[in-house]
């Protein structure tokens, strides 16, 4: 067995079943963690190996010193035949070329070393791995333990087909037989004693120590190096004083060298020297015939050891080789150059260029924060300063780094007089506080911008503070002087000429209309939305779209889908950070869950959690995969997402979310109708005049219905049960649609039909059935498929405690079914199964609709017909149509007659003949 593969049997199996399941059309990602020298890498390609002439193989290897590192270099690297392109595009091209690539032949992209890699791979990396599911992809990450990565992984875990893998020290025993296949025979005991007292099991420091030795060697010789630092250099300073020089260049050039660029920088000709290190396996050459470490822990070490003097030495030395260079992102490596030669001046310059040359826009706002660090040391940097953090802001804008551009806005406010400027800063700070999620209201900021504006009472900036402070009023407070000020609002606006003021006018005129119960509402939204496009300010589009959504009057919840779906092409086009798109895509994944269209919801939850998704767009697909998750069968998934929603927004601070409904919905799933009831009562608030949440009071409802029925179940008395639902119901005996969204009406009705039949459930109401019939009936008119699934199945419940209608259980007990399955929601059609047994119902509906009207047959002579063609028996039959034996007998006895046929079977087979 290859070295690397020593005691890594269970480890290798899941690399293999990775690479299977690609074969097999199913893209699946697998997370190999460890300590540095685990033997990560080894174990990777031993069992790349063994695949090899079955998948294509694609190896991207990050490289240590991330700040000299260029954007998406692993990537580009790995795929140099392909034009990943430039910006945010790299994103959409590496994903369309994997798929190409896929489509050939299965794929195994391995991305070794993940902790050095730029934050742009890091985005593209994510991206993959949220991949629609029936791609031929296997995505192997490689990466060593730490906190640098800690946040992304948090994500990561959570994604679909995702398993994880952390590799622990080899035992003994495994250390022995990883020295017996690197000596070629069985090594001595006290070797063994020796060598794993020093490494702990750690794969490659036990090679480094032992590939010099003897193979009869009982001992390791005296002064072997016993940490880290020791046996990475080892072999290192076996080289030639001249080739240990030449290394210590490469490290501080922070990337693979060719040899022509660092032969300027060696005390001779550096191919000798190059030699000498590949031989002695202290570096590697790449398909692009650059040199790096074998190890790149190595370069980290050798950079170190450089005195400091030396180390700006040959920074200067690089930066100077580069000076002339045409290549690309050469300024990006110059500004990392001069900035660790500690050269303040070029630094701060290079820093700049770098900024506006690189493509990576969360490179561009590394860049820009160097060189405001700089300017500190430069002549007069307050003149300076100013002018970086605008920078800064836009560029943290662009690149969708909200907390950056908080920051940014934050400072420029102490920095800035201009009164317009200002008002701006606070419209701003206002729109990333609600996107953000923050607790911190954002009425002050709003109200500042009319203040700052207010001796410019025709200007565009103070159209667009009414605007502002008009939508907050009405749709956080419902305060009506909001309507005033929409409505000044679009006086100015409109004799401003300036789009985006009337954008903003529109957006709040939108919802002044919603306020006011007049036509007309989404018209303007539609406006706006057209207008904002136009401008290209893209938080004004984001919030055209949102009032679009909510003054949508048609069908609610398929119309609402449509304008997410709209705005995330609309958002790709104009090139929008993920952020955007991430967020639009979660609001149209709650509206598809919603539908019941779970797998264009998979789909869209792939997009919104793929790269760099935005605090919000983040917390909203969490909660989206934990309602489906859950619906589903799949409890620890929807506590996992449940979970990581409330760390990105603690305490649900987003009062554009309602953690409540998933909450309660979980704790459904683990049977805590204790903890259901306490998060759907919190929901619903405890004054009789509160407004409820639209989905509270049914789920309360349900979970006092449930614990009644347990009390009844166990023999104790569920009066106090009761009395808990009697107040519930007295406190708030109506489901209450948002007073701005009249197209929540319907679904208001809805779910008030579904608190109406859990009432009914809990008390055992003799109108329960007719309760439930009417709750189904009601969901199915507003394409509420999961409620309707559950309404059918309590329907049928309710149906068979009566034996005057059973047979009204078959019809919806066989609806349930069908609805479960199609959803996938396997909890509920587990429920429904067992009913179906226990009440002896056939699930499967018999064969009717293809039975032409021949023969003289009934209509109930053809519908037993159709359970004697599904193959049931007697018994079978009677059961599923409530009828007894001897009735089914003389049916089928007619049958017979009226068709000639002298047994079942005959009539089967005329039965098919006819058909």
């Amino acid at each position: 067995m290859p070295a690397g593969m020593v005691g890594r049997a269970d480890e290798t199996s899941w690399l293999l079943t990775a690479a299977a399941d690609a074969e097999n059309g199913r893209q699946t990602t697998l997370l190999l963690g460890g300590e540095a020298g685990i033997g990560k890498t080894s174990l990777v390609r031993a069992a790349t190996d063994q695949v090899a002439d079955r998948l294509e193989v694609i190896w991207a290897a990050c490289l240590p010193l991330a700040s000299l590192a260029v954007p998406l270099l692993p990537l580009r690297t790995a795929v140099r035949d392909a034009d990943l392109g430039t910006g945010g595009d790299a994103l959409l091209r590496f994903d369309a070329w994997l798929d190409r690539s896929a489509a050939r032949r299965p794929v195994l992209l391995v991305v070794d070393d993940l902790q050095w890699a730029d934050q742009s791979t890091l985005d593209v990396v994510m991206y993959i791995i949220a991949g629609r599911e029936g791609r031929r992809l296997a995505i192997v990450l490689t990466m060593r333990t730490g906190d640098r990565l800690a946040g992304w992984l948090a994500d990561v875990r959570r994604l679909p087909r995702v398993g994880e893998v952390v590799l622990g020290h080899l035992d003994r025993a495994d250390t022995s037989e990883q020295i017996a296949g690197l000596f070629g025979r069985p090594p001595d005991e006290g070797l063994v004693d020796a060598v794993y007292a020093r490494t702990r099991g750690n794969p490659y420091l036990t090679r480094l120590l032992v590939r010099d030795l003897d193979p009869r060697a009982a001992a390791l010789p005296a002064g072997m190096p016993t940490q880290l630092r020791d046996g990475l250099t080892r072999a290192w300073r076996g080289l030639p004083g001249p080739a240990q020089q030449l290394t210590q260049v490469l490290s501080v050039a922070g990337r693979p060298q060719l040899a022509g660029q660092i032969e300027p920088m060696s005390a001779g000709p550096a191919v000798p020297l190059l030699r000498a290190a590949v031989d002695a396996g202290v570096l590697v050459i790449d398909v692009a015939h650059r040199y790096w470490f074998a190890h790149p822990l190595l370069a980290e070490i050798l950079y170190e050891d450089l005195l400091p003097e030396e180390r700006r030495a040959l920074h200067v030395a690089f930066a100077e080789a580069l000076a002339g260079s045409p290549e690309r992102d050469t300024a990006v490596e110059l500004a990392d150059h001069y900035d660790r030669a500690g050269l303040t001046e070029p630094a701060y310059e290079w820093a700049l260029r770098a900024a506006e040359a690189t493509d990576g826009p969360a490179e561009r706002v590394r860049l820009l924060r160097r060189a405001l660090r700089l300017s500190e040391s430069m002549p007069d940097p307050d003149a300076r300063r100013t002018d970086l953090w605008q920078r800064l802001r836009i560029a943290a804008e662009t690149a969708g780094l909200q907390d950056d551009e908080f920051g940014a806005v934050e400072t420029l406010l102490t920095l800035v007089d201009d009164p317009a400027v200002r008002a701006r800063l606070h419209l701003r700070r206002a729109a990333l506080r609600a996107s953000l999620g923050t607790e911190a209201d954002d009425a002050g900021d709003r109200w500042a911008a009319m203040t700052l504006t207010a001796a410019a009472p025709q200007s565009v900036d103070h159209a667009l503070a009414c605007a502002g402070l008009a939508l907050y009023l009405l749709m956080v407070r419902g305060d009506r002087t909001g309507l005033i000020l929409a409505d000044k609002a679009m006086a100015v606006a409109s004799a401003s000429g300036s789009d985006l003021a009337v954008a903003n006018a529109l957006i709040s005129q939108s919802y002044a209309l919603s306020h006011r119960a007049r036509p007309g509402a989404h018209r303007a939204a539609l406006r706006a939305w057209a207008i904002a496009l136009r401008t290209g300010d893209l938080a004004t589009v984001k919030t055209a779209v949102y009032v679009a959504a909510n003054s949508y009057d048609g069908d609610a919840t398929d119309g609402t889908a449509r304008i997410y779906h709209r705005a995330v092409e609309d958002f790709t086009r104009l090139g929008a950070p993920h952020l955007h798109i991430s967020e639009m895509c979660a609001w149209e994944a709650a509206q598809l869950l919603e539908l019941g269209r779970w797998r264009e919801c998979l789909d869209r939850l792939r997009m919104a959690l793929g790269a760099r998704p935005g605090r919000r767009a983040d917390a909203v697909a969490r909660l989206v995969a934990a309602q489906l998750a859950v619906w589903q069968g799949r409890q620890a998934e929807a506590e996992a997402h449940l979970a990581r929603a409330e760390e990105i927004l603690p305490g649900g601070s987003d009062r554009y979310l309602d953690f409540s409904v998933v909450r309660a919905l979980v704790a459904f799933g683990a049977g805590d109708t204790e903890r259901a009831l306490s998060v759907t009562l919190a929901g619903l608030g405890h004054d009789a005049g509160d407004e409820a949440g639209i989905d509270m009071l049914p789920l309360a409802a349900r979970a006092l219905a449930d614990q009644a029925q347990a009390c009844r179940d166990s023999g104790r008395d569920p009066a106090q049960v009761l009395a808990r639902l009697i107040r519930l119901r007295q406190r708030h005996p109506f489901v209450l649609a948002p007073l701005t969204a009249a197209a929540q009406d319907l679904r208001a009705r809805a779910l008030q039909k579904v608190t109406e039949a859990e009432t009914a459930r809990a008390w055992q109401s003799s109108a329960e059935f007719e309760s439930w019939r009417r709750a189904a009936d009601a969901c199915q008119a507003i394409d509420g498929l999961w409620e309707e699934t559950y309404c059918r199945w309590r329907q049928a419940q309710a149906a068979l405690r009566d034996r005057t209608t059973r047979r009204d259980a078959v019809e919806p007990l066989r609806h349930a079914h069908h609805l479960a399955t199609e959803l996938a929601a396997h909890p509920l059609t587990e429920q429904v199964e067992r009913l179906a047994q226990a009440a002896r119902i056939p699930l499967a509906d018999p064969i009717l609709h293809d039975l032409p009207k021949e023969g003289g047959l009934t209509t109930r002579e053809r519908e037993i017909l159709g359970h004697v063609l599904a193959g049931r028996t007697y018994a079978e039959i009677a059961a599923a149509l409530v009828i007894s034996q001897k009735t089914v007998g003389v049916h089928i006895s007619n049958m017979l007659r009226k068709t000639g046929a002298a047994n079942r079977v005959e009539l089967a087979e005329w039965a098919n003949r006819i058909s």
